[in-house]
């Protein structure tokens, strides 16, 4: 019964993103309630039956001819298609099929062509599209000061940090308070964005296998156990800026505008969920620094895909959920 979350919660109940829900498991409008997981169909007594000498069985489907299928036309407008509807794409399942389209995508930085699993790679002539460098020993160890420092504010974050874990697009549908019922397409997107993130994440995790800030200092004693995988990137750092930044392509001004006060909310929200991770003495500070500048990257890549940018596609859509004033 596992569900899929935060690439920082791959090992279990740190991974219970709640989003997706269980395959055979229907929601309600912003996934607030659950139906039975399966419709049990037996043989009930026929409607008209007045003896109950013998039993006149009333089977599903009904002995009598079925109606005739309901054309496409009906279903999906003037013209017919054979399309399987969008809307009835759960997220979990859609964000695995983009994912597909993302793996095949390449963007260019200053005239170089680069893929997702290439951010890391230098360029010819110009930089490497993750500008944050991998964190040699020393920067580790220097940074071990810093978490030490940040150990005094845990009892404040602890509670918030420990949903953080599971729940990072809880935090960003609070901003302004949509969900899969509300804003289809935008929550749609913003899981797209946490799949990606959570997988472009454990990819550079698992090749440069950095170890986790308490293995080189055990008196920082996270208040959870480290998830079962490497340090750099952060995972949670990757995937809140890959939906900050996927969310402010279509979000109002009021969500992205830099110039607000306390500027671009969606970023605060993304810095906020990367820095409680580092109080926690889950991650080094040079870990949510890779997480977001591995999410400018990806959000590049991934704003190729066909189930993205196409006309009338997810981008398209979110876009028609929200009032704009045109910038």
């Amino acid at each position: 019964m596992a569900r899929i979350g935060p690439a920082d919660g791959l090992d279990g109940l740190d991974g219970l993103d709640g989003l997706d829900g269980l395959d055979g498991l229907s929601r309600t409008a912003g996934g607030a309630g659950l139906s039975a997981a399966y419709r049990s169909i037996g043989i009930s007594p026929h409607p008209t039956q007045k003896s109950f000498g013998t039993f006149d069985g009333n089977q599903w489907p009904p002995v009598s001819p079925l109606a005739a299928p309901v054309p496409l036309q009906q279903i999906f407008g003037k013209a017919p298609k054979t399309d399987y509807p969008r809307r009835a794409w759960t997220p979990f399942h859609h964000s695995i099929a983009v994912l597909g389209e993302f793996v095949r995508q390449s963007a260019e930085f200053d005239g170089a062509a680069y893929a997702w699993h290439e951010l890391d790679q230098p360029q010819t002539a110009a930089p490497p599209p993750l500008s944050e460098p991998v964190p040699d020993e020393a920067t580790l160890h220097a940074e071990i000061d810093e978490l030490v420092e940040l150990i005094e504010f845990r009892p404040a974050v602890l509670n918030e940090a420990l949903i953080q874990r599971n729940a990072v697009l809880d935090y960003f549908r609070g901003l302004l308070s949509f969900n899969e019922g509300s804003h289809p397409a935008t929550f749609h997107l913003a899981y797209v964005a946490l799949r990606v993130g959570q997988f472009v994440a454990v990819h550079y995790k698992h090749k440069y296998s950095i170890p986790r800030p308490s293995y080189l200092a055990p008196a920082l004693m996270p208040p959870i156990d480290p998830p079962g995988h490497a340090s750099w990137v952060s995972g949670h750092a990757t995937e809140a800026f890959l939906i900050a930044h996927c969310l402010g392509a279509v979000m109002p001004l009021a969500a992205r505008d830099p110039a607000a006060p306390g500027g671009n909310a969606l970023f605060r929200v993304a810095e906020r969920i990367a820095r409680n991770r580092e109080v926690l003495g889950l991650h080094y500070p040079t870990d949510s620094r890779g997480g977001k500048a591995l999410a400018g990257a990806a959000f590049a890549l991934l704003m190729q895909c066909p189930s993205i940018k196409d006309a009338g596609e997810l981008l398209d859509a979110a876009r028609a959920e929200w009032p704009h004033d045109g910038s």
